[in-house]
């Protein structure tokens, strides 16, 4: 099994590379440099942090520096730089001077799940007891159109995404209605592995600094109910998809369509509110000709910054209207897959809502500012997060969602970088469900547990390992057993 896990890995990374080489690199080795970065001096604050002054040097490798000590530079190697891929013979840095920011990342899943479905499903389903390898890769163009004759700090967003391996690694073998493996399933076109997906082509300019507005085409995650402890697409933070955004809030919504909306900072938080067209447009690169032909997704979220304990935190309250067909679920059942499908020939109804809430607060700070972020960002340490929301219970599959954990940076790891989580989640499963769906697939509460621990192994690198515990929603199809999830997630960064 490592064997075939070692093939496949090399081979997703070659992949990976080939993409990356269509994006106009090739990828080779960096200009060895040489800079002076005493004046730096007290960027590390752990011992042996070399992340932190490496940061502030963007691309300086000070290794064993101490707070208050400087730390002298040398030249870089594949092992050391702040990507795996370089700067590409200084095209990179050429690049991004002319307003070209390239960001990438290199995902592999190798899981497997213990337990899960035990009886005939069909395609793309599969059998529980299985070990499986997926990859995955982003590739993120950043135009600043400001030097491209546009607004100033206007930018355009070009976003590519693609997997390999096996389509959602276990996901759609454990029988839940969350993915616990999310970001395996995602682009969610299950039949074209290695296809790369323009999933994001979006517009962003700020008209002051209490107004931004944005319209294009964007991928749905991140795109609210996010936290600082449990957020991001399953690449860095948690794996589940429970714990990554509130299922709620997914059901229903496009992969990647176009949207504009508008984002309204302030000292105490944000407003943010957005519009969405229904129709899941992965496949379709930029068709307008039937745009919100087929209903319309509304949603708004209001975001208070909180200072309790003299500790950062934020608290935010949110909602999301959905005017689309989606199966009336007193007749029919929705495949517990992501995106939640219509089912052919089946009465609809026209209405969906979810109303959420989230919070997190830091309940220990360490010294200095997280690797790779500015003064004004979040500091290192660790908290306590949470989710809350109720839905309409139909067409939405669900009548309330919970969660509830712990995470942030690791002080063992904190001359890594390393970042753990612990988190909690219960799925109410709405009682509309008909005699049809409660025969075939056994409908019910759902719930489980992730612990993961993310180690830095160097600037470009992470290795986490993950173990879930669930008991699926969908009791028919796993003989009412739980279910166990265990694997390790390998991040590069391009």
């Amino acid at each position: 099994m490592k064997s075939l896990f070692g093939t496949k890995l090399m081979n997703g990374i070659f992949r990976n590379a080939r993409i990356v080489c269509l994006l106009f690199v090739v990828i080779a080795a960096d200009r060895a440099m040489t800079q002076d970065c005493t004046s730096l001096r007290g960027c590390d604050i752990c011992p042996c942090d070399s992340l932190s002054c490496d940061s502030a040097m963007q691309g300086c490798d000070g290794i064993g520096a101490f707070a208050g000590s400087g730390c002298s530079c040398r030249q870089q190697d594949c092992w050391t730089r702040p990507t795996l891929t370089g700067d590409w013979l200084g095209l990179r840095s050429h690049l991004q001077e002319s307003g070209i920011t390239f960001r990438g990342n290199s995902t592999h899943f190798a899981f497997g799940v213990a337990g899960g479905i035990n009886v005939p499903v069909p395609a793309p389903f599969g059998q529980g007891d299985a070990f499986k390898y997926t990859g995955r890769g982003e590739y993120d163009w950043i135009f600043d159109l400001e030097k491209f004759g546009g607004m100033p700090k206007g930018t355009l967003l070009v976003g590519l995404q693609h997997w390999y391996g096996e389509f959602a690694n276990v996901s759609l073998r454990t029988g839940t209605f969350a993915p616990p493996v999310f970001a395996a399933a995602l682009p969610p076109v299950a039949d074209d592995p290695g296809v790369p997906y323009v999933t994001d082509f979006l517009f962003t300019q700020p008209l002051s600094e209490r107004l931004i507005v944005f319209a294009g085409k964007k991928n749905v995650i991140g795109t609210a109910d996010q936290t600082q402890f449990a957020g991001g697409d399953g690449t860095n933070q948690f794996i589940n998809q429970a714990l990554i955004a509130n299922p709620a809030f997914l059901l229903g919504m496009p992969y990647t369509s176009f949207t504009a909306g508008i984002v309204m900072p302030r000292q105490w938080g944000l407003s943010t509110l957005y519009v969405y067209d229904p129709q899941d447009r992965t496949e379709d690169f930029f068709r307008l000709t039937d745009l919100f032909s087929e209903g319309v997704i509304v949603g708004g979220q209001v975001t208070l910054n909180t200072n309790f304990l003299r500790k950062p935190g934020e608290h935010h309250v949110g909602g999301i209207w959905k005017h689309l067909d989606q199966t009336d679920l007193r007749f029919e059942a929705p495949a517990p897959e992501y995106p939640y499908p219509t089912m052919p020939g089946f009465p609809t109804r026209g209405d969906a809502y979810t109303i959420y809430y989230g919070f997190d607060q830091y309940l220990g700070v360490f010294p200095g500012q997280r690797p790779g972020l500015g003064p004004n960002k979040k500091p290192r340490g660790w908290g306590i997060f949470g989710r809350a929301s109720i839905s309409d219970g139909n067409p939405t599959p669900l009548d309330y969602f919970l969660s509830l954990g712990l995470g942030g940076d690791s002080r063992a790891g904190c001359d890594r970088g390393d970042t753990w989580g612990l988190g909690w989640f219960y799925v109410g499963t709405t009682n509309d469900y008909g005699a049809i769906p409660r025969a075939a697939l056994g409908p019910r509460d759902g719930t489980g547990v992730e612990l993961y621990y993310n180690v830095q192994v160097n600037r470009w690198l992470n290795i986490t390992p993950d173990v879930q515990y669930l008991r699926p929603g969908l009791g028919r199809l796993t003989s009412g057993d739980d279910a166990f999830v265990y694997g390790v997630r390998l991040n590069a960064r391009l």
